[in-house]
């Protein structure tokens, strides 16, 4: 039996992409800018980066705005060419448990209009179809409503508080959703027109928008511990999200810690979650209520994290001492992300980030405590700068990031 032929026809397609992801990086990243000036930055010939240019033109993605200057040799001014943000649509969803946004950016992730929403808890509308179908109703309606109805939707990026399936694009579990095994991608496809849609957890979501937008100032190798009303990680290694085999690296939260008895919403018992989440705060506090500690929060019916943290804040004795112990139970869980990961840096965010120094001093302290002493030589723990737009931002920034794998080789999410 002969060997196969290489299959050339494959290879050529891989070279026309890469060719016309250069020039389109060229242009997007270095414009306005003339054909000739391309053809000179890539070492590509002249009728190659031409037909690249009509192609993209064709496409929208690129136009001509008019002669720039003449060189000094003479002949004819280049016509310049720039990059048409406009052209394409990215769609960014945050999926919360008491609240849902929807950001609309252009191809540049430029945010254009966004929309936000009670995450809806009936009996009926809290069914997860319902829900990304409404979603979905908000995403085209905002479109419609900045005047882009013909736009096309390049990527869609859709973050959840919960276990995610990056490559099958489910929600497999988010417990303060009552989610399981959701196909999110396929249901949000279906009412997009067919849109590309790719599923991150909170975590991931919020690490890529620190990293390229808040705390992490693209320090690439990051760590983001996303403390809310759960709790997870997301892990970025020269840039780019750790997803793992099967998609849900991160779930920090999820790891039992020896001593601990409290039941999870995973259905598990003793998970880290228990004790270092604003819910775990709660009911620490209501302990302490119950107890009779003396503390001002036996004074306000049903509060929340946010009323602890406020306590704390005025001297609070109980309260301080709830927030401490949060912070020592996050300190321990930054210690195993710098411990596995060896990250520049790590960024606390989530809803528990924003109570600052009552627990991040704590935090701190204690991930020195558990952290080996090589891995915590030069890593910096930091507050997340966006607070709760991270979620939402990290979430059109994948969009954006997915939507140009089609135009670039190395793919960076």
């Amino acid at each position: 039996m002969r060997p196969e032929e290489p299959r050339r026809g494959a290879d050529h397609n891989v070279m026309r992409e890469v060719n016309r992801s250069l020039v389109l990086a060229l242009v997007k990243e270095g414009g306005p800018v003339s054909r000739a000036s391309i053809a000179r930055s890539t070492t590509l010939a002249k009728p190659t980066v031409s037909a690249i240019v009509d192609e993209l033109i064709a496409d929208g993605l690129v136009r001509e705005i008019g002669p720039g200057s003449t060189a000094v040799s003479g002949g004819r001014p280049p016509i310049l060419l720039e990059f048409n943000a406009r052209s394409q649509l990215v769609v960014g969803v945050h999926i919360g448990a008491r609240r849902t946004t929807v950001a609309i950016g252009d191809a540049a992730g430029e945010e254009i209009v966004r929309r936000e929403l009670a995450t809806p808890t009936g009996a009926g509308d809290r069914e997860p179809a319902a829900v990304l179908r409404r979603v979905a109703a908000e995403a085209k309606d905002a479109i419609a409503g900045a005047g882009l109805p013909g736009a096309k939707i390049a990527a869609v990026g859709a973050v959840l508080p919960g276990l995610t399936d990056f490559h099958a694009g489910v929600c497999l579990l988010a417990p303060n959703l009552g989610w399981r095994d959701v196909p999110v991608r396929d249901v949000l496809a279906a009412e997009l027109d067919g849109a590309p849609v790719y599923v991150h957890n909170a975590g991931q979501a919020a690490a890529v928008a620190e990293n390229l937008e808040g705390a992490g100032e693209r320090a690439g190798d990051l760590a983001l511990l996303y403390a809310g009303t759960g709790l997870s990680a997301g892990v970025l290694s020269d840039g780019r999200v750790f997803h793992g085999v099967g998609g849900t690296a991160g779930e920090i939260g999820h790891n039992a810690v020896p001593g601990l008895a409290e039941p999870c919403n995973c259905g598990k018992v003793g998970c880290l979650e228990t004790v270092a989440s604003g819910p775990a705060i709660v009911r620490a506090a209501r302990r302490a209520v119950e107890a009779g500690e003396p503390t001002r929060l036996a004074g306000i019916d049903n509060f929340d994290a946010r009323d602890v943290a406020a306590a704390a804040r005025d001297g609070d004795a109980v309260a301080g001492r709830v927030i401490a112990e949060a912070g020592e139970h996050l300190g321990l869980a930054a210690s195993w992300l710098i411990n596995a990961y060896n990250p520049a840096l790590v960024v606390v965010g989530g809803g528990l980030a924003a109570i600052g120094d009552p627990l991040l001093g704590p935090l701190r302290a204690a991930a020195a405590r558990h952290t080996l002493a090589p891995a915590l030589r030069g890593v910096e723990i930091r507050a997340s700068k966006l607070g709760p737009d991270a979620e939402v931002r990290g979430a059109v920034l994948l969009a954006l990031q997915h939507s140009e794998t089609y135009y670039r080789v190395v793919f960076r999410a």
